[in-house]
C-alpha cells in the first residue's frame, strides 16, 4: 500500500502510545517547535500540502523525473563479479568506514545523465550513451564473451569486436565523471576552433537535425557566436583516439587463468592496470576480466611470460593491490571476504596514463 495512504492528511499526524494523536514535529522545545512551524510547505504531485518532516513527503521526492542511468563502468563487464542471486559486492568508503554492500550491476557504476549534451532537442540529448557508449560496449561484450572460453587467443577476434575492445580498453580511463571534469577544465584554457577540430571525424554521427549539413558551416556558426563546449561533445573522438587505438592493436594479447589462488581478482571504478606509457618495451596492459581470469596486452612475449610464469596468488595479490589503490569511489568483488584487504587500500587514487 503506498505510503501517502497510510498518513492521516488532515491533520499531519501521527500515533502517540500515551497521548493518541499529535502533530508531526511537534517537541517540546520552543526553538525546535518555532523552527518546524516555519519550515516552508511543500506540495506532492498528489497535491498534498507536505511539511519537509512529514512521512507522506517520499512520495514527492519518488515522483520527481529522473534522468538515466550512464555506466561508466558497464552492467557486462560487472555482470562476471555476480553470484547466483545476480548480485556482486561494492566496496565503498563511507562515514561509518570501507562498507561491502550487494547489488546489482545495474546499481552501480553510473552516473544519471552523465553523458546528457546540453541543449540539444528533446530525443537526441542522450545520443553519446544511447549511440556511442552502446556501441562500444556491445561489441566489446562480444569479445569478453570470446576470451571467456577457454584456449581462445583473443588475437583471434575479428576485427570489428577487436576494434570495439581497443576502444573500449580506453574508454574505461576516459568515461568516469572524474576524466570528463578534467577535460571540462582543459577545454576552457583551448581555443574554441582548436576544440572543435576534435569532433570534425565525428560530426556527422552527433549532428543535431537543427545543426548545418557539413562540419565546416558549423564551425563557422559557432565561431560567430562562441559558447562553453560541454567536454562529452568531445568525448566520442577521445574515446576513438586512432592513436590509442593503434597502440593498443599492435600489442599482444592473452588471457591468464588463476584459478587456483586462494583469493578472488577484484576490479574498481578504475580497473585498467598499466605501465607508466605505453611506448617502452616492457609496457604492458592488465584488466581483471572475472574473478578468476584477467586479460594481457605486451610488446613482446617476454613480458607476457614474466607475468603468467607468476605465482597464482602473486598475481592476484599484485593486480588487487593496485586495483584497490587506484579506485575513486568503487571497489568490486564477488564475496565481502577482502572487505579487510580493500580498506586499507581503497582510494589512494593512483593512476597512470597510456600515453606517458
Amino acid at each position: 500500500m503506498p505510503l501517502i495512504v497510510l498518513v492521516n492528511f488532515a491533520t499531519h499526524s501521527k500515533r502517540d502510545s500515551r497521548r493518541g494523536w499529535r502533530r508531526v514535529g511537534w517537541e517540546k522545545s520552543p526553538a525546535r517547535r518555532n523552527r518546524v512551524a516555519t519550515a516552508p510547505k511543500r506540495f506532492c504531485p498528489r497535491s498534498c500540502a507536505l511539511t519537509p518532516r512529514c512521512p507522506a513527503y517520499a512520495c514527492y521526492i519518488s515522483e520527481m523525473p529522473k534522468e538515466p542511468k550512464h555506466h561508466y563502468i558497464p552492467i557486462f563487464y560487472l555482470q562476471q563479479w555476480a553470484g547466483k542471486d545476480g548480485r556482486l559486492i561494492e566496496f565503498c568508503r563511507r562515514y561509518q568506514g570501507v562498507v561491502a554492500r550487494p547489488t546489482f550491476p545495474d546499481g552501480t557504476g553510473y552516473v544519471r545523465g552523465l553523458y546528457k549534451l546540453p541543449g540539444s532537442a528533446p530525443g537526441d540529448e542522450y545520443i553519446i550513451e544511447t549511440k556511442l557508449m552502446s556501441d562500444i560496449d556491445n561489441r566489446a561484450a562480444k569479445a569478453l564473451q570470446r576470451m571467456m572460453v577457454d584456449g581462445e587467443a583473443p588475437g583471434k577476434l575479428e576485427e570489428q569486436d577487436a576494434l570495439g575492445w581497443c576502444q573500449f580498453l580506453y574508454s574505461l580511463i576516459v568515461r568516469n565523471p572524474e576524466h570528463l571534469l578534467r577535460m571540462k577544465e582543459k577545454l576552457q584554457t583551448l581555443e574554441p576552433g582548436e576544440v572543435l577540430e576534435n569532433i570534425r571525424e565525428d560530426y556527422p554521427n552527433i549532428r543535431q537535425p537543427s545543426d548545418p549539413e557539413t562540419f565546416d558551416e558549423y564551425k563557422e556558426a559557432f565561431l560567430k557566436n562562441p559558447v562553453e563546449i560541454p567536454s562529452v561533445r568531445v568525448l566520442p573522438e577521445l574515446v576513438r583516439s586512432k592513436r590509442v587505438v593503434r597502440v593498443l592493436a599492435s600489442f599482444k594479447w592473452a588471457t591468464h587463468t588463476v584459478r587456483t589462488a586462494e583469493h578472488s581478482l577484484l576490479t574498481s571504478d578504475r580497473p585498467i592496470i598499466m605501465s607508466n606509457g605505453l611506448s617502452q618495451q616492457d609496457a604492458f596492459i592488465l584488466l581483471p576480466i572475472s574473478p578468476r581470469r584477467v586479460f594481457i596486452a605486451t610488446k613482446d612475449e617476454e613480458t607476457v611470460r614474466s607475468i603468467t610464469s607468476m605465482p597464482s596468488d602473486k598475481i592476484v595479490e599484485a593486480v588487487n593491490n593496485q586495483i584497490a589503490q587506484q579506485a575513486h569511489r568503487f571497489v568490486f568483488g564477488q564475496d565481502n571476504k577482502q572487505l579487510r584487504f580493500v580498506s586499507k587500500r581503497i582510494g589512494k587514487r593512483v593512476w597512470s596514463s597510456p600515453l606517458g
